[in-house]
């Protein structure tokens, strides 16, 4: 029996596609809608990308004509646009964000120092 073959070499261009997209879109931003730590920007991508195909490359040069050829596809651009748009508004709707100065979350939470209640011994 044949051992399984790695698949070293292959690349998503999509996922770069997607990932300057979200990049695009939090520097766009103004609102403060979205934030841009690496877990909410992952997690946005992760799911934009579940809903796009694909499209893998096995070479540096392959790569390049990929990226270009996704770039240039303005119908695609759009379509990664608008997915890339919603991810980012279901991340930001449950934020993951490890951030304690992240505007995503609740700063109307007052914060409460805990003390131990006195023993009754």
């Amino acid at each position: 029996m044949e051992a399984h073959k790695s698949l070293n070499g292959l690349e998503n261009q999509m996922e770069r596609a997607v990932l300057e997209m979200v990049n695009e879109i939090s520097l766009m931003e103004s609102q403060q809608r979205y934030c841009s730590c690496k877990k909410f920007c992952n997690d946005a991508a992760a799911l934009a990308l579940n809903n796009l195909k694909p499209r893998y490359a096995t070479s540096f040069l392959g790569s390049l004509y990929t990226l270009e050829a996704i770039q240039a596809d303005q119908d695609l651009q759009t379509l990664i646009r608008l997915e890339v748009a919603k991810a980012m508004e279901a991340v930001a709707a449950n934020p993951r964000c490890p951030e304690p100065e992240c505007p995503l979350l609740p700063h109307h939470l007052e914060t409460v120092e805990l003390g131990l209640a006195p023993s009754n011994d």
